[in-house]
């Protein structure tokens, strides 16, 4: 096996995390959010009406999913976004949600020392119940995502110039064969896994949501109540509809590369045959030189 066939095969596992990766930034937009959230989160069952709720989600994206040079200041952010979501909430009949305040909740809010952070008020809000505020225990997986994201992005970003070095010196060298089969391996290799994750979330979803979760985080630290604000944010349709999102996003950029792969496919045949011919053509003049001699 010659050293360009090598480097297409690493070209093409890379490729794979590279496109298994661009299916997880389409899931961390902020447009898959709203949409998802403006979808699912109904506010039934909740002390905030959809809109507020789809406007928490949204706050929480950030907090999970962005860099912050301040963690502690970006949860004081997030806290007073759902301080506010909970005095209007709660005081405003007109929502429809002021009901579903208790007196111990409410006392929160409106005993709440002025000077005191927001963070600090929505942790006592949190205590009366979780369905109010994000718990500590919400806020630490928060937290543990985040730092698990903001951390892989340089290496995805290390991975992803190791794909495009590969792709541009397989081009240089005119290896256009070999870089087909990069451009059409790595997406095949890709379906492949997406095939298998699909077909086990059609059949277990809670089942596959649990794997990837223990791969990166430990048991207990990632399950929280049915009614709790994090899950009326994010219900399990919003998951789902994720699961999918990511599905659709990596498989149309792994047809795309496919098609790409073809393309060069075919370029790969013209220089084989253009070789060909040049190659019968010198032999061509070879012989006749030859025959010339002999005369």
């Amino acid at each position: 096996m010659g050293s360009d066939s090598i480097l297409a095969g690493i070209g093409a596992a890379v490729l794979a995390l590279i496109l298994f990766v661009c299916g997880f930034t389409a899931c961390c937009l902020p447009v898959t959010t709203d949409r998802l959230a403006s979808a699912v989160s109904t506010g039934e069952a909740s002390p905030y009406t959809h809109d507020q709720l789809v406007a928490l989600a949204e706050d929480t994206r950030a907090f999970t999913v962005d860099a912050h040079p301040d963690m502690a200041q970006a949860r004081e952010l997030l806290s007073q976004r759902i301080l506010d979501a909970a005095r209007e909430a709660a005081g405003d009949e007109g929502l429809g949600k002021a009901s579903q305040w208790n007196a111990a909740a409410r006392a929160v809010i409106d005993d709440a020392d002025p000077n005191a952070s927001a963070t600090t008020v929505v942790d006592e809000l949190a205590k009366v119940s979780d369905r109010y505020a994000l718990d500590a225990a919400a806020v630490s997986h928060l937290e543990d995502c985040n730092e698990l994201i903001v951390g892989l992005n340089s290496l995805f970003g290390m991975v992803g110039v190791a794909g495009l070095v590969i792709a541009i010196l397989l081009a240089i060298r005119k290896q256009m064969a070999a870089l087909a089969f990069m451009l059409r391996m790595g997406p095949a290799l890709l379906l492949a896994v997406l095939a298998v994750f699909g077909l086990w979330g059609l059949i277990d979803f809670n089942g596959l949501f649990a794997f990837f979760h223990s791969l990166f985080f430990v048991d207990g630290t990632w399950t929280f109540s049915a009614d709790s604000l994090l899950i009326s944010m994010y219900p399990p349709d919003f998951w789902m509809g994720m699961g999918v999102t990511w599905l659709l996003a990596a498989g149309a950029m792994a047809l795309l590369c496919f098609a790409g792969g073809c393309l060069f496919a075919w370029r790969a045949q013209v220089q084989k045959a253009e070789l060909e011919e040049a190659a019968a053509r010198a032999a061509r003049k070879t012989k006749r030189g030859k025959k010339g001699k002999r005369k």
